[in-house]
Order: structure tokens, then sequence, then C-alpha cells
């Protein structure tokens, strides 16, 4: 039972210091641009502005975190804002698109970079709220009043390709918007972006049994033959 408790207690000592040794890391750059937008005619694809419809436009942008983070541990981590200004517009609006970005990373005097795609869906509502009182469904008033665009991460999750620094393995997990983001009309507001990085060593291949004695039986038989030659 001791031996065991010794055992277990080991096994959390190791993996604290492995953690330990894992970070910190540093952010060295984050970089963001919209692909794959859907709605029309979408300016500014593939850079980290896009805007759409007729005259004051409405628009997406991205904007890296600043400062950029120290990550001390997997605990999540704000990677940069989503910024939507929500304008009343016509013409074509957005319906969809990807926030591909990229994040640089240094520990241990290694470097290496991340990357994901975020996927939002956004619904351009009409301003068709009744601007005077309703009762039992009926407006009295214009059907013209401003009603909040909505956003909506379509994938929960979304875990990047993984990188190695200085003798660890890492993923960048995309965690995206803590809630459905809702913007008033004729307002900008910023969302947060939230990631997490996670950490595992590199297994150390360690020769097997077999190959160490074959290893040792050549050395001992060298040794014989020269001791033979001196002789």
């Amino acid at each position: 039972m001791k031996m065991l408790a010794k055992g277990s207690f080991g096994a959390l000592l190791f993996t604290a210091a492995m953690g330990a040794a894992a970070f910190p890391v540093n952010v060295t750059s984050i970089t963001g641009k919209f692909e794959n937008t859907a709605g029309g005619a979408i300016d500014g694809a593939g850079t980290s502005v896009i805007s759409w419809g007729d005259g004051t436009q409405s628009s997406y942008g991205f904007t890296g975190a600043s400062p950029l983070p120290v990550i001390n541990d997997d605990s999540d981590f704000v990677l940069g804002q989503l910024v939507h200004t929500n304008n009343q517009v016509t013409g074509d609006v957005l319906t969809s698109t990807d926030l591909s970005v990229t994040l640089g990373f240094a520990a241990a005097g290694d470097t290496a970079a991340g990357d994901g795609m975020f996927t939002f869906s956004h619904d351009e509502t009409p301003d068709t709220a009744c601007t005077g009182p309703v009762f039992l469904g009926w407006c009295f008033g214009s059907r013209t009043g401003d009603v909040d665009d909505t956003i909506m991460q379509t994938n929960a999750t979304v875990t990047s390709s993984d990188f190695i620094l200085g003798g660890f393995e890492y993923s960048l997990e995309l965690l995206g918007l803590s809630a459905d983001g809702s913007t008033p009309e004729n307002t900008t507001q910023d969302y947060n972006l939230w990631a997490k990085l996670n950490a595992t060593a590199v297994p150390v291949s360690v020769p097997e049994p077999g190959t160490l004695a074959l290893l040792g039986l050549g050395l001992a038989g060298l040794g014989m033959a020269r001791r033979r030659k001196a002789a």
C-alpha cells in the first residue's frame, strides 16, 4: 500500500514537473483573415476586414490580442477580438464566413507556428421592429425599428495541426466565442475569441533490452580480441 502511494505521488510530481517544463510559452505574433465568405458581393475577402451592403456598410474585423499573451499553463486565453459593426444596409449581406488565424510561438529557444479556423454564421436581420405599442400582436406604429444582428459560431471547437517546441508537442485548440453575439443597430461590438494550448512530452526512443545485450556482447568480443592481439 505504501509503495502504491509512493508511486502515485511520484506520478503526480512527474506530471507537475512536465507541465512546469512545457510552460511558459510566448506568443510572438497573431494574424487573421476572413475566407469563404458567403452572401453576395462581400468586400475584403482574404484580409482582416470584410464589409457588405450599400451605403454605410456593416463589417467584421479581426484584431490580435495586444499585448501578445504569455501562456503559463493550459488555461483558456484570449487570442484576439472579432469586431462587428452593424449598420442599416441594403443590397447583398453576409450570411457566413471563416476566420483563419495563425499564431507564432517561442519557448526553450525554439520557434513554431500553429493555425486553425473559426466558422461563423451571420444573421443580418431586417429592421422591422414595431416603433409603437404592441397589443395582442398588433403593431400600433411602423415596422421600421432596429433589430440586433446575431453572430453564431457554427463549429464549437477546432484544433490546429500540432507543432513541437523544446521537446514538447503542442496543439492550439480554438474555442471561439463564449456565447453567440448580438450587436445593436448602428453600434460596434468587440467579441473575445478564446483558445487554449495543450502540451505533451515528446516520447524519447529507448533501445530495447535485446539491442543493449547485443551491443554488450559486441563490446566484450572486441575487448577479448584486443587482449589476444596484445598477448
